[in-house]
């Protein structure tokens, strides 16, 4: 049996010990808040004190202090001051067995630093925004139209359409050659450094030493027009090659804090706009200790240096949000899907779902905050404090009257995150709960870019201190890129379960069905065409074509009043009003032909081209859908699905309307073959008279033909692209 490793050894930032001698997280991690909020609400602070389960309830806590802080722009001052002081007092660090407070440490270690490396990139500078999307690489118009969805849809807010937006009309502000950019965490996955880099930006890198780290960003340097400044452990002339350099480059911030401070108040010491993004992220306790260190260095920086700062905020917190997303929340509940309905009335306790829209919190001057609670529980108190110690130090440098840039990031699959089988199965049915959205890593590493640009350079961005806010806190309203978790009818922090299940229910369950469906659909129509073409090639014809296929024709398209369901229970993602006008119009035309015996007659060229027409055409359609579903997709089929229709939409509609002027006679008899409710209240009415055909069937039928013909030669260009791409190959959708 192994044995439980020991722990490592303290060194650098640490917490405090208890009166056990533990460094416990939960007991400073509770008092930092109730230190904090006690600088406003004594008696708020003496509840946080008193909870007994902090590490389920601590949420609730976080949504107190946030309201109390929005009672006057003070208050929020004062709930950050106190909670950053508290930290910076109580907190360790530790060195050679000596330990003193981390204020201690940053206040008396002046001295040492690292020698500093230079890489100058050898590309012309890119000034465009570019946003990587789905596949494509989305700039100019294009960029537009696609940020512009995200508004209309919710994904975004309106603030931050208009940011992103601006930045790419802007190549002003896209040339970043005379930006000194601090980034504490140089490598992470969210971070701008490629971005920043390709903007010609100087970037003084910061991360752990370790060689496969150094040898990216350094290439990533090269291959741009940026400069990047770095640490280094001996001077630069004494490494031969890259690879020597990258060897000898790095630090540790847990461990190095005052030493990185030190260096970091030389480098680039005629720059004349200096700004710091934090960025490194680790797991667990370890993301407080990374988060204080790096905190204590931003706090030198913005003293010493007037640093702007920024930082990436998580969507799961509690943020002072705009009315108008409230209001969309509410109306999102309002059109939930009836499923989640359900679900939310048999989930109870912490994970039950509840409503996100919230009532506002009054203001001691008497203005209205909204604030979205999308807290998620599960990702623990350490996380949300060390969240919580960058909105505080947003605000205290604000105040202090530099920029501060803290835009919201949308939940993002990064590696860290989908590694946990749990959080990446959520992460595949959010999107059941309009308008969540989860983006790729690339996506969203490029928006926070470009958001970051706009706080530095536009003038009106809610990070120059020179723009009023009703309070502080407020400041993390603006130009959010929420991923939709602001608008969803439920809790964001409390749509997990439902996620889990509906991916479970979607990616499994609904998959398998809907492939057996589409199966089974293909060989029904299979089956209609081969009768087809027997009865077109017996030698004697005893029986009408629609005797011999109708019936079969007939039970498959009943069957395809299912798909109404599946679109109006949000299975697939079809319009319920139009696959139900799909659906019916077919249907009518079943009816239609049973009814007139003259429409069924063998002579009935109309009905041949109607009936070959379907037949083909759901043959290739539930084909095509039913891999699809299933993961295949097959170039000749995607190639049919996209050019039969060029010659059986127009065939398909002339049959029908040659099967409806064929059945004139028996409507205006009332002679019928079957007796149909369909056709007696439908057709009866408007084929007995005698402009009913000219001036009713000819119009809708010419409309329809003509819009469906349209959307699917926008389809076919979208999906073939209209002939061969490059290469000789057809573009796949």
């Amino acid at each position: 049996m192994s044995q439980k490793k020991p722990p490592r050894p303290a060194c650098g930032v640490e917490f405090p010990k208890d009166a056990k001698g533990e460094r416990s997280t939960t007991e400073i991690n509770k008092e930092t808040f109730a230190v904090a909020i006690e600088a406003i609400d004594a008696d708020l602070a003496s509840k946080v004190r008193a909870e007994k389960k902090w590490r389920g309830r601590y949420s609730k806590y976080l949504l107190e202090q946030v309201e109390a802080s929005l009672r006057s722009p003070q208050a929020a001052l004062n709930v950050a001051s106190a909670g950053l002081n508290y930290l910076h007092n109580t907190m360790e660090f530790v060195r050679d067995d000596k330990c003193t407070s981390f204020k201690e440490a940053m206040a008396t270690i002046t001295s040492g630093g690292f020698e500093t490396g230079v890489v100058q990139g050898e590309a012309p500078t890119k000034a465009e925004a570019v946003i990587p999307y789905k596949g494509k690489m989305l700039r100019g118009d294009a960029l537009k139209v696609q940020v512009d969805k995200w508004v209309r849809s919710g994904v975004i807010e309106l603030s931050c359409g208009h940011a992103m937006t601006q930045v790419a009309d802007r190549k002003d502000w896209l040339d970043l050659s005379g930006l000194t950019f601090v980034m504490l965490g140089a490598s992470s996955a969210m971070g701008p450094f490629p971005m920043l880099m390709a903007l010609g930006a100087t970037v003084v890198a910061v991360d752990i030493d370790r060689p496969n780290i150094w040898k990216k960003l350094i290439g990533i340097c090269k291959s741009s027009s940026g400069k990047l400044v770095f640490p280094l452990k001996k001077p630069q002339g004494q490494c031969a090659n890259d690879d020597e350099l990258a060897e000898a480059a790095g630090c540790n911030l847990l461990e190095q804090a005052p030493e990185i401070r030190n260096w970091l108040l030389t480098v680039e010491p005629k720059s004349n706009e200096f700004a710091v993004g934090v960025y490194a992220y680790l797991d667990g306790p370890l993301f407080m200790k990374i988060s204080v260190a790096m905190d204590g260095i931003v706090d030198s920086l913005v003293a010493k240096r007037k640093a702007s700062v920024a930082y990436l905020c998580t969507p799961t917190d509690a943020h002072v949000v705009p009315a108008a997303a409230m209001d969309a929340a509410g109306t999102n509940l309002r059109k939930a899907p009836m499923w989640q309905g359900v679900l939310a009335m048999f989930l109870k306790g912490p994970k039950a779902m509840k409503p996100n829209k919230r009532k506002p919190v009054m203001a001691e001057n008497g203005e209205e905050f909204y604030v979205c609670d999308a807290t998620v529980v599960d990702q623990g108190p350490n996380y949300i404090l060390a969240k919580r110690l960058q909105h505080w130090r947003c605000l205290l440098t604000r105040e202090a009257g530099c920029k501060a840039s803290s835009n919201i990031a949308p939940s993002t699959a990064t590696v860290s995150v989908v590694s946990n089988k749990m959080f990446a199965l959520a992460y595949k049915g959010m999107h059941n709960f309009k308008p969540v959205e989860v983006f790729e890593q690339e996506t969203s590493s490029a928006v926070m870019g470009l958001l970051l640009v706009n706080d530095l350079r536009n003038q009106n961005s809610v990070a120059n201190p020179a723009v009023e806010l009703g309070n502080p806190l407020a400041l993390f309203a603006d130009t959010s890129f929420h991923g939709g978790a602001w608008r969803c009818g439920y809790k964001f922090g409390n749509i997990g379960v439902g996620s889990v299940l509906s991916a479970i229910f979607t990616n499994y369950i609904l998959a398998a069905f809907l492939v057996l469906y589409n199966v089974f659909q293909t060989l029904g129509w299979s089956l209609a065409l081969f009768k087809i073409v027997e009865h077109a090639t017996a030698a004697s014809k005893s029986s009408s074509l629609w005797e011999v296929a109708g019936p079969t024709i007939g039970w498959f398209q009943w069957l395809a009043v299912a798909e109404i369901c599946f679109a109006l229970l949000g299975m697939v993602r079809s319009p319920v009003a139009t696959t139900g006008m799909q659906v019916f119009s077919r249907l009518m035309l079943v009816e239609c032909v049973r009814y007139s015996t003259v429409a069924q007659g063998n002579d009935n060229i109309f009905l041949w081209m109607m009936c070959i027409a379907w037949s083909v055409t759901e043959i290739v359609r539930y084909s095509f859908y039913a891999l699809n579903l299933a993961g295949i997709s097959l170039m000749p089929l995607t190639f049919l699905r996209y050019t039969l229709f060029l010659v059986l939409y127009p065939t398909g509609v002339a049959g029908e309307m040659g099967c409806l002027w064929k059945s004139i006679p028996d409507m205006v008899a009332n002679k019928s073959a079957y007796e149909s409710e369909m056709v007696k209240h439908m057709f009866q009415p408007v084929l007995r008279h005698s402009l009913g055909y000219p001036l009713v069937v000819v119009p809708v039928y010419v409309i329809g033909l003509y819009t469906l013909y349209s959307y699917m030669l926008v389809q076919r260009k979208k999906v073939l692209g209209g002939g061969r791409a490059k290469g000789g190959k057809m573009k796949k959708n």
